[in-house]
Protein backbone atom coordinates (compact mmCIF):
# COMPACT_ATOMS: atom_id res chain seq x y z
CA UNK A 1 0.00 0.00 0.00
CA UNK A 2 3.29 2.14 0.23
CA UNK A 3 2.54 3.84 -3.39
CA UNK A 4 1.41 7.19 -3.05
CA UNK A 5 2.58 8.79 -5.88
CA UNK A 6 -0.92 9.58 -7.58
CA UNK A 7 -1.89 10.96 -4.12
CA UNK A 8 1.44 12.84 -4.13
CA UNK A 9 1.35 14.36 -7.34
CA UNK A 10 -2.62 15.86 -6.60
CA UNK A 11 -1.90 16.59 -2.83
CA UNK A 12 -3.53 20.09 -2.84
CA UNK A 13 -6.45 19.51 -5.26
CA UNK A 14 -7.52 16.28 -3.85
CA UNK A 15 -6.97 18.21 0.09
CA UNK A 16 -9.82 20.90 -1.42
CA UNK A 17 -12.11 17.88 -2.97
CA UNK A 18 -12.13 15.86 0.56
CA UNK A 19 -12.78 18.70 2.64
CA UNK A 20 -15.32 20.43 0.59
CA UNK A 21 -17.28 17.38 2.37
CA UNK A 22 -19.19 17.12 5.41
CA UNK A 23 -18.27 14.49 7.52
CA UNK A 24 -21.42 14.36 9.02
CA UNK A 25 -22.64 13.83 6.14
CA UNK A 26 -19.89 11.19 4.74
CA UNK A 27 -19.68 9.04 8.32
CA UNK A 28 -24.12 9.22 8.47
CA UNK A 29 -24.42 5.55 7.52
CA UNK A 30 -22.84 4.28 10.78
CA UNK A 31 -21.74 7.45 13.19
CA UNK A 32 -25.56 8.20 14.67
CA UNK A 33 -25.77 4.72 15.69
CA UNK A 34 -22.06 3.60 16.62
CA UNK A 35 -20.22 6.65 17.35
CA UNK A 36 -20.01 6.85 21.23
CA UNK A 37 -20.90 10.22 23.10
CA UNK A 38 -17.71 9.60 25.21
CA UNK A 39 -14.61 10.57 23.05
CA UNK A 40 -11.90 8.69 23.85
CA UNK A 41 -8.55 8.12 21.37
CA UNK A 42 -8.91 7.72 18.07
CA UNK A 43 -6.82 6.40 15.14
CA UNK A 44 -8.08 7.71 11.54
CA UNK A 45 -6.00 5.68 9.12
CA UNK A 46 -5.37 7.02 5.73
CA UNK A 47 -6.31 10.34 6.95
CA UNK A 48 -5.78 11.91 3.74
CA UNK A 49 -7.19 16.07 4.54
CA UNK A 50 -7.44 15.48 7.66
CA UNK A 51 -11.27 16.45 7.53
CA UNK A 52 -12.41 13.07 9.25
CA UNK A 53 -9.49 13.43 12.36
CA UNK A 54 -10.47 17.08 12.86
CA UNK A 55 -14.28 15.92 12.48
CA UNK A 56 -13.48 13.65 15.53
CA UNK A 57 -11.45 16.02 17.78
CA UNK A 58 -13.76 18.53 17.49
CA UNK A 59 -15.84 16.05 19.18
CA UNK A 60 -13.61 15.96 21.94
CA UNK A 61 -11.55 12.68 20.74
CA UNK A 62 -7.82 12.35 20.62
CA UNK A 63 -6.70 10.99 17.19
CA UNK A 64 -3.79 9.72 15.83
CA UNK A 65 -3.86 10.43 11.79
CA UNK A 66 -1.94 7.95 10.04
CA UNK A 67 -0.85 9.48 6.29
CA UNK A 68 2.08 8.23 3.63
CA UNK A 69 1.46 10.88 1.08
CA UNK A 70 2.44 14.42 0.86
CA UNK A 71 -1.28 15.52 1.85
CA UNK A 72 0.03 14.81 5.50
CA UNK A 73 2.61 17.72 5.63
CA UNK A 74 -0.15 19.99 4.23
CA UNK A 75 -3.08 18.73 6.67
CA UNK A 76 -0.98 19.01 9.61
CA UNK A 77 -0.33 22.57 9.48
CA UNK A 78 -4.37 23.33 9.78
CA UNK A 79 -5.40 20.46 11.69
CA UNK A 80 -7.35 20.57 15.42
CA UNK A 81 -5.01 20.07 18.22
CA UNK A 82 -5.97 17.42 19.58
CA UNK A 83 -4.55 15.19 16.14
CA UNK A 84 -1.13 14.00 15.58
CA UNK A 85 -0.13 13.19 12.49
CA UNK A 86 2.42 9.97 11.82
CA UNK A 87 3.67 9.18 8.25
CA UNK A 88 2.69 5.35 8.29
CA UNK A 89 0.77 2.85 6.12
CA UNK A 90 -0.94 -0.67 6.10
CA UNK A 91 -0.51 -3.08 6.41
CA UNK A 92 2.26 -3.26 8.48
CA UNK A 93 1.76 0.48 10.64
CA UNK A 94 5.13 -0.12 12.21
CA UNK A 95 5.03 3.24 13.47
CA UNK A 96 2.02 3.19 14.90
CA UNK A 97 2.68 -0.06 16.54
CA UNK A 98 5.79 1.62 18.04
CA UNK A 99 3.34 3.93 20.32
CA UNK A 100 2.26 1.65 22.35
CA UNK A 101 -1.27 2.29 22.41
CA UNK A 102 -4.55 0.92 21.71
CA UNK A 103 -7.87 2.95 20.49
CA UNK A 104 -11.23 2.87 21.52
CA UNK A 105 -11.84 3.52 17.56
CA UNK A 106 -9.91 3.02 14.62
CA UNK A 107 -11.52 4.41 10.83
CA UNK A 108 -10.77 3.46 7.76
CA UNK A 109 -12.49 5.56 5.34
CA UNK A 110 -11.61 4.86 1.44
CA UNK A 111 -8.65 3.02 2.45
CA UNK A 112 -9.31 -0.88 2.47
CA UNK A 113 -9.09 -0.82 -1.70
CA UNK A 114 -5.73 -0.05 -1.56
CA UNK A 115 -4.40 -2.82 0.48
CA UNK A 116 -3.37 -5.68 -1.79
CA UNK A 117 -5.24 -9.49 -0.91
CA UNK A 118 -2.37 -10.69 -0.24
CA UNK A 119 -1.72 -8.15 2.75
CA UNK A 120 -4.89 -8.05 3.43
CA UNK A 121 -5.33 -10.92 6.05
CA UNK A 122 -2.37 -9.40 7.65
CA UNK A 123 -3.60 -6.13 7.90
CA UNK A 124 -6.66 -6.73 9.99
CA UNK A 125 -4.84 -8.81 12.29
CA UNK A 126 -2.39 -5.94 13.27
CA UNK A 127 -5.79 -3.48 13.29
CA UNK A 128 -7.90 -5.73 16.20
CA UNK A 129 -4.20 -5.75 18.20
CA UNK A 130 -4.78 -2.12 18.25
CA UNK A 131 -8.36 -1.87 19.12
CA UNK A 132 -8.90 -1.38 23.31
CA UNK A 133 -11.81 -3.75 24.54
CA UNK A 134 -15.12 -2.67 23.44
CA UNK A 135 -13.35 -0.59 20.53
CA UNK A 136 -14.94 0.18 17.18
CA UNK A 137 -13.59 -0.76 14.06
CA UNK A 138 -15.06 1.12 11.23
CA UNK A 139 -13.74 -0.20 7.50
CA UNK A 140 -15.73 1.45 4.59
CA UNK A 141 -15.55 -0.28 1.26
CA UNK A 142 -15.75 1.28 -2.44
CA UNK A 143 -18.23 -0.14 -4.60
CA UNK A 144 -18.70 1.19 -7.90
CA UNK A 145 -16.27 0.32 -11.24
CA UNK A 146 -13.86 3.10 -12.91
CA UNK A 147 -11.09 1.11 -14.46
CA UNK A 148 -9.12 4.68 -15.28
CA UNK A 149 -9.36 5.38 -11.62
CA UNK A 150 -8.82 2.43 -10.45
CA UNK A 151 -5.42 2.38 -12.27
CA UNK A 152 -4.49 5.37 -11.45
CA UNK A 153 -5.02 4.80 -7.70
CA UNK A 154 -4.34 1.59 -7.00
CA UNK A 155 -7.74 0.15 -6.24
CA UNK A 156 -8.43 -3.54 -5.60
CA UNK A 157 -12.08 -5.21 -5.90
CA UNK A 158 -12.99 -5.28 -2.10
CA UNK A 159 -15.42 -7.68 -0.31
CA UNK A 160 -17.74 -7.20 3.16
CA UNK A 161 -17.45 -11.13 3.48
CA UNK A 162 -13.93 -11.48 2.94
CA UNK A 163 -13.30 -8.50 5.90
CA UNK A 164 -16.04 -10.39 8.16
CA UNK A 165 -14.43 -14.19 7.28
CA UNK A 166 -10.80 -12.18 9.08
CA UNK A 167 -13.33 -10.87 11.92
CA UNK A 168 -14.23 -14.34 12.99
CA UNK A 169 -10.70 -15.47 12.87
CA UNK A 170 -10.09 -12.95 14.76
CA UNK A 171 -12.69 -13.10 17.24
CA UNK A 172 -13.90 -9.45 16.68
CA UNK A 173 -17.28 -8.85 16.97
CA UNK A 174 -19.33 -7.98 13.60
CA UNK A 175 -22.02 -5.34 14.49
CA UNK A 176 -23.36 -3.74 11.58
CA UNK A 177 -23.35 -3.24 7.63
CA UNK A 178 -24.82 -0.29 5.91
CA UNK A 179 -24.84 1.12 2.40
CA UNK A 180 -25.12 4.88 1.14
CA UNK A 181 -24.25 6.99 -2.29
CA UNK A 182 -21.16 8.76 -2.84
CA UNK A 183 -21.74 12.15 -2.23
CA UNK A 184 -20.34 13.62 -5.63
CA UNK A 185 -20.37 10.75 -7.75
CA UNK A 186 -23.31 8.55 -9.30
CA UNK A 187 -21.41 5.39 -10.34
CA UNK A 188 -19.79 4.96 -6.72
CA UNK A 189 -21.47 3.81 -3.54
CA UNK A 190 -19.72 3.13 -0.20
CA UNK A 191 -20.43 0.17 1.71
CA UNK A 192 -19.35 0.65 6.06
CA UNK A 193 -19.13 -2.39 8.13
CA UNK A 194 -18.41 -1.99 11.90
CA UNK A 195 -16.56 -4.32 14.21
CA UNK A 196 -16.74 -4.23 18.04
CA UNK A 197 -13.52 -6.07 19.90
CA UNK A 198 -15.43 -7.84 23.09
CA UNK A 199 -15.25 -7.10 26.54
CA UNK A 200 -16.03 -9.22 28.98
CA UNK A 201 -15.67 -6.56 31.91
CA UNK A 202 -13.25 -8.05 33.76
CA UNK A 203 -9.72 -8.07 31.36
CA UNK A 204 -9.91 -12.14 30.91
CA UNK A 205 -10.95 -11.58 27.58
CA UNK A 206 -8.01 -10.40 25.71
CA UNK A 207 -5.64 -13.36 27.05
CA UNK A 208 -8.97 -15.56 26.30
CA UNK A 209 -8.38 -14.57 23.17
CA UNK A 210 -4.53 -14.97 22.18
CA UNK A 211 -4.94 -18.09 23.50
CA UNK A 212 -7.71 -19.63 21.48
CA UNK A 213 -6.52 -18.06 18.51
CA UNK A 214 -2.68 -18.39 18.81
CA UNK A 215 -1.99 -21.18 20.99
CA UNK A 216 -0.94 -24.59 18.51
CA UNK A 217 -1.57 -26.74 21.42
CA UNK A 218 -4.37 -29.32 21.39
CA UNK A 219 -7.59 -28.46 22.24
CA UNK A 220 -7.67 -30.32 25.13
CA UNK A 221 -4.84 -28.47 26.84
CA UNK A 222 -6.69 -25.53 25.51
CA UNK A 223 -10.12 -26.38 27.31
CA UNK A 224 -8.07 -27.06 30.49
CA UNK A 225 -6.04 -23.88 30.78
CA UNK A 226 -9.45 -22.02 30.14
CA UNK A 227 -10.52 -23.88 32.80
CA UNK A 228 -8.23 -22.21 35.20
CA UNK A 229 -8.55 -18.63 34.11
CA UNK A 230 -11.63 -18.80 34.29
CA UNK A 231 -11.91 -20.16 37.78
CA UNK A 232 -9.29 -18.16 39.14
CA UNK A 233 -11.63 -14.89 38.26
Amino acid sequence: MRSTGYYDQNAEDLIAKYDALNADEVHRAWAPKHLREEPGFACDIGAGSGRDANWLAEQGWEVVAVEPSAMRDKAAAESHPRVTWLDDALPGLKSLRALGRRFDLILLSAVWMHVAPQERERAFRILSELLNPSGLLVVTLRQGQDQEENQARGFHPVSADELIGYANQRAVAFKGRSEDDDLARSHVRWETLVFEMPDDGTGSLPLLRHVIINDNKSSTYKLGLLRVLVCCR
